[in-house]
């Protein structure tokens, strides 16, 4: 026994049947005919192959498939199995500085690492060279708060101060807002300096001195139309003003200048206080 191939279907089957039964089974479907017969074994039909071209199908689709699954679904994806991202692993490692200010707390022990000693009295000893500098020139923090001032540059030892430690204190970069105003840090080392305007936030600093003028009241002639204002009881920075510039004017410093005829008020303001002197111009 052996088998034959149907020259017209194509199909396998044993040499027992006379004819192909694949074919006679399609005529017999084609009148509407049952077949019966006995005897002869028949082979399964063969699954065609899907060739080639069905494989490259195939492996187009898988890859499709997996670069939108990418696309839409890569981070949820990476997460599952554990994978960060580039930006991720930099978070990581501490990232990029944003330029914000942050408050620091008071018991901070870590220092710069361009800083090299530290004998906790308002001074750091660097080494890096080049010219002194702060990495801000203006903060802003509320009363009670801590930021911290990085110096880059300079040689030799940092010593820190405030114009108003009322306002705001610093030690060894570290400034804490003591009540609403402004004052000015300051790093020097050698015959470098460099500062920064600290602005507080919150209930002013007034102070409980005994403050007051040099002169309350007195007149300004235009012969003779200078006169030195000063505050007694402190040293810290007055900020002066003329109600009417008009008529007298007034410097930084607090000297009084007639302009023209006519009464007006100097304010000098310092320490939270305003302190008052009239001056009449003739």
């Amino acid at each position: 026994m052996s088998n034959r191939v149907c020259p017209q279907c194509g199909q396998e089957y044993s040499d027992t049947y006379r004819k192909c039964p694949f074919c006679e089974e399609a005529e017999a479907e084609k009148k509407g005919k049952t077949l019966r017969r006995r005897g002869g074994k028949r082979l399964s039909k063969r699954k065609r192959s899907a060739g080639a071209g069905g494989v490259m199908l195939l492996v187009m689709a898988v890859v499709i498939i997996g670069v939108m699954g990418y696309v839409f679904f890569g981070e949820q994806i990476a997460s599952f199995m554990g994978i960060r991202t580039e930006q991720e692993q930099t978070d990581s490692l501490g990232g990029e500085d944003d330029g914000a200010v942050l408050p620091v707390s008071d018991d901070e022990d870590e220092q710069d690492t361009d800083v090299e000693s530290n004998d906790g009295t308002g001074e750091e000893t660097v080494g890096t060279g080049g010219p002194l500098a702060l990495d801000y020139n203006a903060i802003s923090i509320p009363a009670g708060e801590t930021a911290k001032l990085t110096v880059t540059g300079g040689t030799g030892t940092i010593t820190w101060s405030t114009s108003n430690e009322n306002i705001a204190t610093v030690e060894n970069g570290s400034v804490t807002g003591k009540a609403g105003g402004t004052a000015t840090i300051t790093a020097a080392a050698g015959e470098e300096t460099v500062s920064c305007i600290v602005t507080v936030t919150g209930e002013p600093w007034v102070s409980d001195a005994n403050l007051s003028l040099n002169k309350t009241d007195f007149t300004l002639y235009s012969d003779n139309p200078d006169v030195q204002m000063k505050v007694k009881g402190t040293d810290s920075p007055v900020v002066w003003a003329s109600e009417n510039p008009n008529v007298a004017s007034i410097s930084e410093t607090g000297v009084v200048k007639w302009v023209g005829k006519g009464t007006t008020n100097i304010t000098a303001t310092v320490d939270g206080q305003v302190l008052t002197c009239i001056v009449r111009c003739r």
